[in-house]
């Protein structure tokens, strides 16, 4: 299949479809009290490493002053870390705590626990072949999350 044929589009499709509904699933079923907002910035900051506010806005899609209450918010929880830029003293690198990702660790086994029930009818084969196919997205994920990191889109 090729990159322009129309069933490979229907399939990004189909995987973007699936990931929001999964997503959605897993915010559904949690039990707990967790921000997800806390989670996708702990998370984007655990496979980036340490970023300037205004790098981090734009991965994460957001405003610079929103994302700039929400790392000061996960800061005075002490689930980040701020230090200055060795390129540039003048700007400050925001970074995962410890303390933080115990927190995103504890937060990501708390929504495994809650979705459990709803994958246990699955045979070992059918979680090998998921978790293959995850393997995969995850590598892809984090070749285009480099990539958008030193070379940012520009809209023109």
């Amino acid at each position: 299949m090729s990159s322009t044929d129309p069933e490979f589009r229907d399939l990004l499709v189909q995987l973007v479809s699936n990931a929001h509904r999964f997503t959605r699933l897993a915010s559904a079923v949690a039990r707990d009290d967790r921000p997800r907002s806390w989670m996708r910035a702990l998370s984007l900051l655990e496979e980036q490493g340490p970023l300037r506010v205004s790098t981090f806005a734009r991965l994460d899609s957001s405003s610079q002053p929103s994302a700039t209450a929400l790392l000061k918010r996960l800061g005075d929880e002490g689930l980040v870390s701020r230090h200055p830029d060795p390129e540039d003293n003048r700007a400050i690198l925001v970074d995962i705590s410890d303390a933080g990702r115990r927190w995103l660790t504890d937060s990501r086994h708390h929504i495994a626990d809650d979705l459990t029930p709803y994958f246990a009818h699955l045979e070992p084969a059918q979680v090998a072949a998921l978790t293959e196919g995850l393997g995969e997205l995850r590598t892809i994920i984090r070749s285009v999350a480099a990539d958008r990191t030193t070379h940012p889109r520009r809209d023109t």
